[in-house]
């Protein structure tokens, strides 16, 4: 789970709901920005 290490520990400040492009985006401290999507079928995750 190295990917996730940038926000390990961090608290999760706010949640925005799906954009135009269907990604979930979740806030953390110092913000730190992490999209979920769903992309045939499967979860995907990208920092922003």
């Amino acid at each position: 789970m190295g990917k996730f290490d940038q926000i390990k520990m961090l608290e999760l400040v706010k949640v925005e709901d799906p954009d135009s492009d269907g990604c979930l985006t979740l806030i953390f401290q110092e913000n730190k920005k992490l999209q979920v999507k769903v992309v045939d079928g499967n979860l995907v995750s990208e920092f922003v």
